[in-house]
Parts: C-alpha cells; sequence; structure tokens
C-alpha cells in the first residue's frame, strides 16, 4: 500500500539532522536621525556640550546672521542677530530625551532660547559610516578593535 503525501513529508521532518552549526547574533541596526538645533551663537559651545551626553559621536556647527531689521528684533525682544545651527547624529532611542533636555535648557538658560528638530535618515551608504554617526563600537568579523 503506498504511502500518503502526509506520512512522507512527516516521515521526512523526523528524520532531518539538526544542524550543529552556531549562528551569530548580529547587532541591531537602530535607526538614526538628524538633530538640527539652532541656537545665539554665544551659546554655541555650551549646547554642543550638551549634545555629547546623548551619544552624538559627529557634530557640526553653522555660523549664519540673522536678516532681521534692528527695530524687528528690539519688537521680538531678541537678544542678538548671530545664529548657530547644530547638526547632530543622534539614534533613534535617545531622540526624545535630548529634545527634552534642549526645550527645558531654552526655558530655563538666560538667553539659552533656540529651536531644535529631528529629521529621520532614510539611508546611509557604509557599514563604517554608520558605526561612526550612531557611535556604535562592534567591528568586523576578523577586525581589530
Amino acid at each position: 500500500m503506498p504511502k500518503s503525501i502526509k506520512q512522507a513529508i512527516e516521515e521526512k521532518k523526523e528524520n532531518k539532522p539538526t544542524s550543529t552549526r552556531k549562528t551569530k547574533v548580529q547587532p541591531s541596526v537602530r535607526k538614526l536621525k538628524m538633530l538640527v538645533t539652532v541656537v545665539d551663537r554665544s551659546k554655541t559651545l555650551f549646547y554642543l556640550d550638551l549634545l555629547e551626553q546623548f551619544e552624538v559621536n559627529v557634530q557640526f556647527v553653522l555660523y549664519g546672521k540673522g536678516t532681521a531689521s534692528t527695530q524687528m528684533i528690539n519688537l521680538l525682544g531678541l537678544v542678538e542677530a548671530d545664529k548657530s545651527a547644530i547638526i547632530s547624529y543622534v539614534r533613534e532611542d535617545r531622540v526624545k530625551e535630548a529634545l527634552d533636555v534642549l526645550s527645558e535648557k531654552f526655558l530655563k538658560v538666560k538667553n539659552g532660547k533656540g529651536i531644535a528638530f529631528a529629521v529621520p535618515l532614510d539611508s546611509i551608504i557604509g557599514v563604517s559610516m554608520y558605526q561612526l554617526l550612531s557611535n556604535d563600537q562592534t567591528q568586523k568579523e576578523g577586525g581589530k578593535k
């Protein structure tokens, strides 16, 4: 009597040898966001140091000058027209915490008002570049630490 297909499949599953090969666990890839913080130029170093506590490995500063007239600056109560835009790359899981701390400092630091927002990054070219931006210390197999 011929075996049914179902029985044949069951037998193959039972007789299949189990693999003893160890699988390597890859670290999970965490998404990154670009955090833009616009502050008075005189407070740039303060905010650069503040952002480093969120494992920010790469930051750069763009210096700018506002275009508002002196009358408008006085009307709005702004301190100075010279601004800095700080561009930082932060892991997605640290962004909310960074924005909360920045918001708190904008309110409490004298003349420390600013604007901060995060933009998601869709892709990054290269494993080394990702490791640099995400402050990831893992090495490729065979690499030196």
